[in-house]
């Protein structure tokens, strides 16, 4: 199994789709921190009593702007990381790689089992590579800002809290990765797993808010949705923050409408294990063939 992972990993290596994604979340980085945080601040403070509070000196600030980073990046990094696993797990289906790994003695679970442990390596380095560069963006713009680089700030997160907003993050793209596996296993195409992750994400951020507006029936459906208990997590990171300028589509600030952490994180569980098991089970009973057959 290890030496099916690590060819999984070097396969996806050579590929320019793992290094185009990854610049794109370095933009996304960087326009948080830089557009969205410092250059509105910059324009805040000429024209209101510059505070603690701004939202956009607590979007690049250190350690504020980890909460920021870490909204914004689940949220758009979920459709990242859908877009990755649509193309390493919909490519061996198109070049027929599939069918040759089964004809040389792997069963089908250890190959989906070593495709989807590849997914999750990949997903994490380049996930965390571009946290990190985030992070350094906004270590710069804090000094270049004259303000001190500590954890020691006023409703900032401490040291120790970092390791588990991470986590909390991480966990939250995690069915965004497993429905586009799951689409992407049972249409063995790229386009059905990274474009209907996508009309999923744009839908349930619509209709989300929507169903909070319609009342008890309403909030029924929008608890059943994975972005409004994903937000759950998020809110948990900015717990004690004023707004924050983000990127993400959706209300995660202090006093948003979010459900209580512990079920948000079960309901989650539950829909990676959904997908999870419907893409072994049809994986496991289907033929195997190539697109083009």
């Amino acid at each position: 199994m290890p030496d099916m992972i690590a060819a999984e990993i070097m396969k996806v290596r050579t590929r320019w789709l793992l290094y185009v994604l990854f610049l794109v979340g370095v933009a996304g980085a960087a326009a948080q921190v830089w557009l969205f945080g410092y250059v509105a601040w910059l324009t805040e403070r000429n024209d209101s009593e510059f505070e603690y509070g701004i939202s956009s000196r607590l979007t690049f600030s250190f350690p504020y702007s980890l909460s920021a980073l870490l909204d914004t990046g689940q949220f758009w990094g979920a459709l990242l990381v859908a877009v990755l696993t649509a193309s390493m797990v919909a490519t061996d289906h198109s070049w027929g790689t599939v069918r040759l790994a089964l004809a040389r003695g792997q069963t089908r679970n250890q190959y989906l089992t070593a495709k989807l442990l590849g997914i999750v390596a990949v997903s994490v380095v380049m996930m965390l590579a571009v946290f990190a560069i985030g992070v350094v963006f906004s270590l710069v713009a804090t000094a270049v800002a004259g303000e001190s680089i500590t954890f020691d700030t006023r409703n900032g997160p401490s040291a120790a809290e970092v390791p588990l907003m991470v986590l909390r993050a991480a966990y939250a793209i995690v069915p965004y990765g497993m429905l586009a596996f799951c689409l992407t296993v049972v249409g063995r195409s790229t386009a059905l797993g990274a474009t209907g992750t996508l009309i999923y994400i744009i839908a349930e951020s619509i209709v989300a808010p929507l169903l909070g507006a319609l009342g008890s029936t309403g909030e029924a459906f929008q608890s059943l949705i994975i972005g409004y208990n994903a937000s759950a997590l998020i809110a948990a990171n900015r717990s004690g923050l004023l707004e924050q300028n983000t990127l993400a589509f959706r209300e995660s600030g202090p006093g948003a409408d979010v459900p209580d952490v512990w079920v948000a994180t079960l309901v989650l569980a539950a829909y990676s294990l959904i997908f999870l098991a419907i893409s072994f089970q049809v994986f496991r009973t289907r033929d195997v063939r190539t697109t083009q057959e």
